[in-house]
């Protein structure tokens, strides 16, 4: 991952902590959250702006919506550690 370290941005997002990231001509925003018990991940896509979220999960725990965005394959078909190395860290 340019920018930063791989292994420190994923840490800080299995907490929930919101991720702005570049992924080749997109810029992209990752973020998890709890609301009445229910854990949320979602990735959405800052620019070019699209109407909906490209990838949301829920589940009982934030581990379990972490493991969830490891395993899909929301990057042109691929997952991240397929894709973690074309991958820029912006902020957060």
């Amino acid at each position: 991952m340019k920018g930063g370290n791989v292994q420190e941005f994923l840490d800080t997002l299995s907490l929930g902590i919101e991720k702005e990231f570049k992924f080749r001509d997109r810029t992209l925003f990752a973020q998890g959250g709890v609301k009445d018990g229910v854990w949320t991940m979602t990735v959405d896509q800052w620019d070019p702006p699209v109407e909906d979220y490209i990838w949301s999960t829920q589940g009982e725990t934030m581990e379990q919506c972490f493991n969830e965005f490891l395993e899909a394959r929301i990057f042109d078909g691929r997952t991240f550690w397929d894709t973690e190395s074309e991958m820029e860290w912006v902020a957060g």
